[in-house]
C-alpha cells in the first residue's frame, strides 16, 4: 500500500507544498511518491505551456483572463504515458491519494475503475476558495474528503503542511527588508512595486525569472533567481534558487526539506506579493506578513481578503498610508504567531489514516 500526491508543475504555489508534505510523510514512515500532471502532456502541449508561462509573465491580464478559460486537459494527454501510470499504480496497491490540482480528477476516476481496491481520496485546497481546476469538476468531487488549509467563511487555518520545524525568527533578528515575488511564474505586478518602494528607500529583495529582470531594479534592491531552465516535470525537487552576484553570475542552492525563499521569508519583515495558496501557508509558518498585491484570479481574492481580515496583511495602499510603519508589520506577525497555535498537521493526519488501514502481517 502507498500514498500518491498528485501536484502540477504549472504552478510552484501548488508543487511546492506537495514536496514539503512529502518529505514530512517520509520522516513519518509512510511510503509517498509525487505524480506531476505536465508529465502526461504530450510534447506539443508542454510547448504550448513554455509559451503561456513567457506571455503570461508579460502581460498579467491576460494570465488573470486566461485562467477564466480553464479546460479539461485530458485530450492534452499521452495516453500511453498515463496507461503506464495507471498500472505503475495499480502495482504498487495505491489507496491514499491526495489531489492537489483539478486536472487530475479524471485520472483518479480512470484509477478507480481499474483496481479493485478503492482508494481514499483527499482534495487538497490550499487556497480559501476553489482553483479554476478544482471548479471544473466540482460535482465530481463532491465524494471525495475535502480538506481546507484555509477557510475563508470561519476565519481559521484548521489544517496545514508545515514548513520547516524551526520557530518564527523573532523580531528583533529579522532584517528591516521586503521579499518581493510572483510566485512560481513570476506573475503580477510586484516587480514595479517593488522598485517604487526602493525609490522610498526602502530595502526589497526580488525574486526573478529572467536575467533581463534585474537591470531595472533601483538601489535598495536585491535579486534573486529560479533557475529558468528548471521545470517541475523534469526533476524531483525544489526549485534550485539563489542570490544574482554583481557579475551576474548565480549560485542556486536547493534545499531538502523546503524551497530555499522560504529561508528568505523567515528573516524578513515582510512579503510582497498577491496571494497563492503556497504564499499564504509560507507566511503562516514563517509568520511573516503579507503587503498585499493584485490577485491571481477570484480564489486569490479571496485569500487575500481573509489575510487582511484575520489581521496577516495589509493592502500596499493601507502600508504606504501608514508611512511604511514597521510597527504595523510588527503587530501582523504577532497575529502570525498565535495563529500558528491549534492548527492540526496534515501529514501526520494522513500518516494516521494509512495506519489505520495496513493489513496485519
Amino acid at each position: 500500500m502507498s500514498t500518491v500526491l498528485l501536484t502540477s508543475g504549472a504552478t510552484l504555489g501548488t508543487h511546492v507544498p506537495a514536496l514539503i508534505l512529502a518529505g514530512r510523510l517520509r520522516a513519518l514512515g509512510i511510503e509517498v511518491r509525487v505524480e506531476v500532471f505536465e508529465r502526461l502532456l504530450r510534447p506539443d502541449e508542454l510547448d504550448r505551456l513554455r509559451a503561456a508561462k513567457l506571455a503570461f509573465r508579460g502581460n498579467f491580464k491576460l494570465a488573470v483572463a486566461a485562467q477564466r478559460m480553464v479546460r479539461d486537459q485530458m485530450p492534452a494527454l499521452d495516453d500511453a504515458a498515463v496507461g503506464d501510470l495507471l498500472h505503475a499504480w495499480r502495482a504498487a496497491d495505491v489507496d491514499q491519494v491526495v489531489i492537489f490540482s483539478g486536472f487530475w480528477v479524471p485520472v483518479v476516476e480512470r484509477y478507480e475503475a481499474l483496481t479493485s481496491r478503492t482508494p481514499r481520496v483527499d482534495i487538497c485546497h490550499l487556497d480559501a476558495a476553489p482553483t479554476a481546476s478544482f471548479n471544473l469538476f466540482r460535482a465530481r468531487t463532491e465524494r471525495f474528503r475535502h480538506v481546507w488549509m484555509f477557510d475563508a467563511e470561519r476565519g481559521t487555518a484548521p489544517t496545514s503542511i508545515r514548513v520547516g520545524d524551526e520557530d518564527p525568527v523573532p523580531w528583533e533578528e529579522r532584517e528591516p527588508r521586503l521579499l518581493a515575488h510572483g510566485g512560481g511564474w513570476g506573475l503580477g505586478t510586484y516587480r514595479d512595486r517593488a522598485a517604487d518602494l526602493a525609490r522610498a528607500g526602502l530595502l526589497v529583495d526580488v525574486v526573478t525569472h529572467d536575467p533581463a529582470d534585474v537591470s531595472g531594479l533601483p538601489i535598495g534592491c536585491r535579486a534573486f533567481m529560479i533557475d529558468p531552465e528548471w521545470e517541475a516535470w523534469q526533476d524531483d525537487g525544489f526549485p534550485p534558487f539563489g542570490e544574482i552576484l554583481p557579475d551576474g553570475t548565480v549560485r542556486y542552492r536547493r534545499g531538502l526539506a523546503h524551497h530555499d525563499s522560504f529561508d528568505l521569508a523567515r528573516h524578513r519583515v515582510a512579503m510582497l506579493c498577491k496571494t497563492g495558496g503556497g504564499t499564504l501557508i509560507d507566511s503562516l509558518w514563517s509568520a511573516t506578513p503579507i503587503v498585499l498585491l493584485a490577485p491571481f484570479g477570484a480564489h486569490e481574492q479571496v485569500n487575500a481578503d481573509l489575510w487582511r481580515r484575520l489581521g496577516y496583511g495589509v493592502t500596499e495602499q493601507e502600508w504606504r498610508d501608514s508611512g511604511h510603519s514597521l510597527d504595523l508589520l510588527k503587530s501582523l506577525h504577532r497575529n502570525l504567531l498565535a495563529a500558528r497555535e491549534g492548527t492540526a498537521d496534515y501529514a501526520a493526519e494522513l500518516a494516521a489514516d494509512a495506519a489505520r488501514t495496513e493489513v496485519p502481517g
